[in-house]
């Protein structure tokens, strides 16, 4: 009898220890992080069907596709602060950091996508030392196709003090700029490639590249740079200039 009493005596603290347990285990709150994507051309048109965009969750190997609206969605996730990649052919990768799951739902800001470029630089001459009436840098470009009021091109500038400066070595890049004729005149003020970090006296070289409307282009940690992913790649040899 002793013995049947003892043993029931140690379920019965086994099943107590077992609810304690049970009792203080964590909740773990779960939610869906979604978004929205649109497409557009190289220029700003955008596209009736943003599906096929793949998202990727990093570095945890989820995938999903945008349907025929651009939308997209992960569930059931830990909340936490997410990385996302996103990619498609014809626009490169584009990727977010620190989307932030703190709630049962999350929609991250509209993204817009654009495709890769497909304007090229053909020419790129230096022309002065100003630039709109003031010291600087001048140089005359022009760009395949033919731009013109109803299909502009749109480039953007990298410059470094290295001969071999491009969009992925770069000290400074310029916004986009868009223009509507061939043969027309882009630089920067002294003011400009100060406020970029460069010095009279210092040999500046410039690269420039054709570029998208709705760049793809985000800051990457890892790398500790700007990344560009549609800029068209075809471009004339890089000018150089010493900063007056």
């Amino acid at each position: 009898m002793k013995k049947i009493l003892s043993l029931s005596l140690m379920f019965s603290l086994l099943i107590i220890a077992s609810c304690k347990k049970d009792d203080n285990t964590p909740t773990v709150n779960k939610g869906t992080l979604a978004g929205t994507i649109t497409g557009y051309d190289d220029k700003t048109v955008s596209n009736s069907d943003a599906s096929g965009f793949t998202v990727a969750l990093i570095p945890l190997g989820k995938t999903t596709t945008t349907d025929a609206a651009g939308k997209f969605s992960f569930s059931d996730l830990e909340y936490d602060s997410y990385d996302l990649s996103i990619s498609k052919t014809g626009y490169g990768t584009y990727k977010v950091y620190g989307a932030n799951l703190q709630s049962s739902s999350v929609n991250i800001p509209l993204i817009s996508m654009g495709a890769s470029a497909t304007t090229t630089v053909t020419s790129l001459t230096l022309t002065n030392t100003t630039y709109n009436g003031a010291p600087g840098v001048s140089y005359i470009y022009s760009t395949s196709p033919v731009p013109s009021p109803s299909n502009r091109s749109f480039t953007r500038a990298f410059l470094g003090t290295f001969a071999d400066v491009s969009n992925t070595k770069y000290t400074a890049f310029s916004t986009i700029r868009s223009n509507q004729n061939n043969n027309v005149s882009g630089g920067f003020t002294l003011d400009e490639l100060f406020a970029m970090g460069f010095r009279t006296g210092q040999t500046v070289f410039i690269k420039l590249y054709g570029e998208s409307y709705f760049s793809n282009s985000y800051l990457d940690p890892s790398l500790g740079r700007t990344v560009f992913p549609n800029v068209n790649p075809n471009s004339p040899a890089a000018i150089s200039f010493i900063v007056p």
